[in-house]
């Protein structure tokens, strides 16, 4: 075993890995408080079917997160996790504070545009930080903590929402008031924390010498490819949940401000659970496969009951709420992140996790444009759509499921092998 990850073998560095998981606490926390504000600034700034559209591409849920994935990826390898990880968030509560402080719908546009790009810049180089620092047998399962924060997020903001939906605009505001001083407080944090040990010794090797986006497609664009369909097909469904539920159990359901965010609430919290109680203890244990496949045919079935049961019935939506969250707890989602992790040497880890990224969420862009007018066209063609995506999937998944190294070092050494100065 190689020297950087000999004394990782049991031992877990607890601080980095819960201040880096920091990156998904406000990323989807950006992502649900804008969702619970959609009606919201409907009628505040007269947002129409396609603004919102729009906003949903282009704002943190898709567009700019792509953007910020992709630089931030790129800037991870070059220059180092930590450098790239402190500094976004600062870029991170301009964009809260300006939706906070907005007075006309383009600043609503602006902040959570920039909010995208923050967060699209810390996700891809906290996720190689806990990879690269993680234990050899428990890196699946503190992947698995990046999934609990990034419930815990939306969790701490529904409530929120939840109380304080009787303020309408005005607690919207307090939602990402919020969620800036969680940031500051985590910037002034991880001010002291220590760069990747595994990053500097490959940097101390040289072996950064390939990180260029033309040498990992060409060297790895098979994985790059697999991770991508797998994520993006599941990501159709659960993006589009995490950011349009609230909306569709409102102009569909029928169910009002409360219950849509309640509900909303349930299914974050659900999903929490279900990775740290059965994703969490069972990934580096069990037959992925099995877990994979298992967790994607429940997520297939929620999605049925969507299209056959009424969602006017809160038992129904209650219903699918269980059922799909403790099903996406252990499916797509979480493992495209131990697969990020486990396919790619530390040169173009950060960088191949920004392109798929950034290649995922260009994709939810340009369906996000699109998903206001199908609801209000056609639902159950809708949610047919999502369906298959999450079934073809789930398929690809289970049939190409990659082997996990045990040594992530060993990527490094068959990198250094094929490496070219690009």
């Amino acid at each position: 075993m190689t020297t950087v990850q000999a004394h990782q073998t049991t031992r877990v560095d607890w601080k980095r890995v819960i201040l880096a998981c920091m990156a998904d606490y406000l990323d989807a926390g950006a992502i649900v408080a804008a969702s619970t504000g959609l009606v919201l600034w409907t009628s505040a700034f007269g947002f129409n079917p396609t603004a919102l559209g729009l906003l949903a591409a282009l704002g943190v849920n898709a567009g700019s997160y792509a953007v910020g994935a992709l630089v931030g990826g790129l800037l991870g390898d070059r220059v180092g996790r930590k450098r790239v990880y402190q500094y976004d968030l600062l870029i991170y509560v301009a964009g809260a504070l300006l939706v906070v402080f907005a007075g006309q719908g383009w600043m609503i546009f602006a902040g959570l545009i920039i909010l995208g790009l923050a967060v699209g810049a810390d996700v891809p180089t906290s996720w190689a930080l806990i990879g690269e620092i993680a234990p050899s047998k428990k890196r699946g399962s503190l992947m698995g903590m990046t999934s609990v924060f990034w419930s815990a997020g939306p969790v701490v903001v529904l409530l929120l929402a939840f109380g304080l939906s009787g303020l309408g605009v005005l607690g919207v505001r307090i939602v990402f008031a919020h969620l800036a001083v969680v940031a500051l407080i985590t910037w002034v944090l991880r001010r002291r924390l220590k760069e990747s040990e595994m990053w500097v010794a490959a940097r101390a090797k040289a072996a950064l010498s390939g990180n260029s986006v033309r040498w990992l497609f060409r060297n790895y664009g098979g994985r790059l490819f697999f991770v991508f369909i797998v994520h993006s097909l599941g990501a159709v469904a659960l993006g589009t949940f995490g950011f349009f539920l609230p909306f569709i159990l409102r102009t569909v359901g029928g169910q009002n401000q409360a219950a849509s965010v309640g509900f909303n609430a349930v299914y974050y919290a659900l999903t929490g659970i279900g990775v740290a109680v059965l994703f969490m203890p069972l990934v580096d244990r069990i037959n992925r496969r099995v877990l994979y496949g298992v967790a994607g045919l429940f997520t297939a079935l929620a999605l049925l009951m969507m299209i056959f049961l009424p969602l006017s019935n809160p038992w129904v939506v209650l219903t699918f709420v269980v059922v799909f969250a403790l099903s996406a707890s252990c499916g797509q989602e979480q493992f495209y992140r131990v697969w990020c992790q486990e396919l790619f040497p530390t040169a173009v880890r950060a960088t191949a996790q920004g392109v798929i990224i950034c290649g995922q969420k260009i994709a939810l862009a340009v369906w996000s444009v699109f998903v206001p007018l199908i609801v209000a066209t056609s639902f159950q063609g809708f949610t047919w759509v999502l369906f298959g995506a999450v079934s073809l999937s789930v398929l690809i998944g289970v049939m190409w499921m990659p082997k996990r190294p045990d040594n992530l070092e060993d990527l490094d050494t068959a990198q250094q092998m094929t490496s070219v100065v690009p």
